[in-house]
């Protein structure tokens, strides 16, 4: 349910009507750069005190007859009417003009413009004790918001991007619509807002077409121009350091954990805030950094929202966004992720409610033993325990506030009397803060719930890449290919999509890397097309398969039980590959020359990791998941993510996803040190009794002139080498009790923390 504005205010809205006059096209480039000094001021007031008369800063602003110019296309952004007007601007008629806008700008700091109720989030956070949390929310949505932007000592105005010209119409409209809701304030000439608030700074305007939604465009402020400082001209953003902003949000993995440990029969519902970051306030103080240049005809407006492209508006907004959804879960309601302003709500059987909020004291008690919450840069977060592959569990929540049974709260549907709460708990409660939502946007309950372009399957617990999302991506490829050379934003933007498909496609992280190196070819030049590697074509007809696939979907991965079958590999630069699993082994020699063309030994310890992999896959008579060790730092925490920055050891990697694809295993990578790893004698030449030999496999196309079998007969540059005494022999190894049982006690504890998580989140089970 949408909540109207706070004492709505006639006055702010100064925009008067103009009279008409032929149509132009805006110049694409100029600017106003000039050093004028701070006017003395009136310090802003903050509170509840009176606000002015609103009719006085009507007259005033309509009283005297005068032309007050409109942006070039001649139509009309009337406000508020007034009589025909000359094109004489005298000093009385100035006057009253600042004074207007003087009453107008008095008014917005005496009370901010917002749907949230300050008095309403003070009572809420009080008695829920989330007060302690955020002490200065409810001042800040009485006050204004701090974004950061520091004092400005000159005034700079650059014109606005060329899209503001071309879509002329559509920029008008959306302006109509800021001063319709009062978030402008104007509009006026660069001397009158100096007047008013001191020297003052625009960043130019774009129009950016809304993802998904054609011919929808949201107007953009570009507050990181100028991209390169002159001094004494900086961006906005440029001292605005939005780690000072952070909040928590629902990561994959944190939304992966939450429904992995979902009792059976919970729904998801997905709900968006309505205009989220214009909901938010600036304080006065923060309005010379966002004056919004309407035009090149000297005609600027003060923008007294928060604003897209400022770098500290996701942190701005999530305050509320973090502040709202710990309100909704003192109540009760839950479980909650969001992302932004999409929120994934989450609901569960009233028959599973005891268990599942014991489970929930389980991992609070954790999270608080863990040190609580946790501030990694922009994000708030909330650390649990290990997961089988070294990760840290991660939440957006701290689980302090049990799930409550609501169902007798509001007559309801049978179906929703099931269920601990509905759509109808949480709006009796946002209602009262004024929290907006987009209801046109609302996703009822069900079992498959869309959330972040991703729909989760909370019954069969697998996730997809939303078809919407697939279509967009092919044809984000296709457009690519249909040209030579790309700008920055144009491989970034390409690379934000199909980084966001390997959420759902992990292989997928190995073939991106060609982008990743272009993105580094740009240097100072961001708007300089380049040409872009060989290597990327291939990688996005890879990716133009994939994405043409009907479905597009994985297991939601979380805590699973590892398979120990005491598997290692490694590779020794001088030798060749070993691997060992139990007590059998093998070994391949490296061919002399293999070092080359960007092979090094990471890339020799791969294709042992390759190799291992392969084996067990060939022995194994069912799908499992797997604990496999190396002594490469390098190739264990590479597998983590599925690629690797070395070009070679990169396409190792694809080799080793395309021979697990289908297979329904995984493989989880553990380090174990070099002096302890069984594999290190093979990879050495130091071989244990052939009867314990591993089956052979095919050795790789690719591989055949730089491996071969470890008891393959003697090359010809091997027997040359041997002739001139250069052929490398094996060291001994050493060995190193203390060390190893400090390894093993590592591992154990792993292990064992592991087995916890999946028991943990197999409980389910026994329903």
């Amino acid at each position: 349910m949408t909540t109207p504005m706070t004492a709505p205010l006639t006055t702010v809205i100064l925009f008067v009507k103009a009279q008409a006059r032929q149509a132009s096209r805006l110049a694409q480039f100029a600017s106003v750069d000039t050093h004028t000094a701070s006017p003395s001021v009136v310090p802003p007031t903050y509170g509840m005190g009176p606000s002015l008369d609103a009719n006085a800063a009507r007259k005033a602003a309509s009283s005297t007859q005068m032309v007050f110019p409109s942006v070039q296309t001649g139509r009309s952004w009337a406000a508020v009417p007034v009589p025909p007007m000359t094109s004489v601007m005298n000093a009385p008629v100035a006057e009253n003009r600042l004074m207007a806008l003087n009453n107008a700008l008095s008014q917005r700091r005496s009370r901010t413009h917002t749907p949230f109720i300050a008095e309403a989030w003070q009572t809420a956070l009080s008695e829920s004790g989330l007060i302690r949390r955020y002490p200065t929310l409810p001042s800040s949505i009485l006050n204004g918001f701090d974004a950061g932007i520091r004092p400005i000592t000159s005034t700079y105005a650059p014109l606005n991007s060329p899209s503001i010209s071309i879509l002329t119409n559509i920029f008008e409209d959306i302006v109509q619509i800021e001063f319709a809701k009062g978030r402008y304030i104007g509009p006026f000439s660069r001397q009158e807002v100096e007047a008013a608030i001191g020297p003052f700074q625009t960043s130019p305007l774009s129009l950016v077409e809304k993802p998904g939604k054609p011919n929808q465009f949201r107007l953009i402020q570009n507050l990181s121009f100028p991209h390169t400082p002159r001094p004494p001209i900086y961006s906005i953003n440029h001292n605005i350091d939005s780690n000072l902003y952070p909040c928590t949000w629902g990561t994959f993995t944190t939304i992966c954990l939450l429904v992995w440990r979902l009792p059976p029969g919970s729904q998801g519902a997905c709900r968006d805030v309505a205009e989220a970051f214009r909901t938010i306030p600036l304080a006065p103080s923060q309005w010379p950094g966002t004056v919004v240049h309407l035009s090149d005809d000297d005609q600027f407006t003060i923008n007294t929202s928060n604003s897209f492209g400022l770098c500290s508006a996701g942190g701005i907004y999530g305050v509320i966004g973090d502040a709202a959804v710990d309100l909704l879960r003192s109540h009760g309601i839950g479980p909650i992720s969001k992302w932004v302003d999409d929120h994934f709500f989450i609901r569960i059987l009233r028959k599973y409610l005891p268990v599942y909020n014991a489970h929930r004291r389980v991992q609070a008690k954790r999270i608080i033993s863990l040190g609580g919450r946790h501030h990694d840069r922009g994000r708030y977060w909330y650390g649990g325990d290990l997961l089988p592959d070294n990760r840290t569990e991660e939440f957006d929540k701290d689980m302090s506030f049990p799930i409550v049974d609501l169902s007798h709260s509001s007559e309801r549907s049978p179906d929703d009397h099931r269920f601990t709460y509905s759509f109808t708990d949480i709006n009796q409660f946002t209602d009262k803060l004024g929290l907006p939502w987009e209801s046109s946007k609302d996703v009822p309950f069900s079992s498959v719930t869309p959330f972040t372009g991703l729909n989760w399957d909370l019954d069969n617990k697998t996730v997809s890449l939303q078809k919407k999302k697939q279509e967009k991506y092919l044809a984000a490829i296709l457009l690519w290919q249909s040209q030579r050379s790309h700008k920055l934003d144009e491989v970034q933007k390409l690379y934000r999509k199909l980084l966001h498909a390997c959420l759902v496609l992990p292989r997928g992280r190995a073939h991106l890397m060609s982008l990743e190196a272009m993105l580094g070819i740009f240097h100072d030049a961001p708007e300089k097309p380049r040409t872009p590697p060989a290597s990327v074509a291939a990688d996005l007809l890879w990716w133009y398969r994939i994405l043409s696939q009907p479905t597009i979907s994985r297991p939601i991965p979380g805590p699973c039980e590892l398979l120990d079958i005491h598997a290692f590999s490694d590779a020794s630069s001088s030798v060749g590959i070993g691997i060992v699993i139990g007590e059998r082994w093998r070994a391949w020699r490296l061919v002399p020359g293999w070092k080359s063309t960007g092979r090094d030994i990471g890339w020799a310890k791969a294709i042992g990791f390759e190799f291992l992999i392969k084996t067990i896959l060939r022995l194994s008579t069912q799908p499992d998941n797997f604990k496999v060790y190396g002594d490469n730092n390098g190739i264990v925490q590479g597998w983590w993510k599925g690629r690797s920055r070395n070009p070679e050891t990169n396409l190792v990697f694809r080799h080793i996803h395309d021979a697990i694809d289908g297979t329904g295993s995984s493989f989880h990578t553990r380090y174990v040190p070099t002096k302890h790893n069984p594999a290190d004698g093979p990879s050495r030449g130091v071989f244990p009794s052939e009867r314990l030999l591993l089956p052979p496999i095919d050795l790789p196309t690719e591989l055949k002139n730089l491996v071969v079998d470890f008891n393959h007969p003697p090359l010809a540059i091997e027997l040359h080498l041997r002739r001139e005494g250069l052929l490398p022999t094996p060291l001994p190894k050493v060995h190193d009790p203390p060390l190893a049982r400090q390894s093993a006690a590592i591992n154990h504890e792993l292990e064992r923390r592991g087995n916890e998580l999946f028991r943990e989140s197999s409980s389910w089970l026994d329903y």
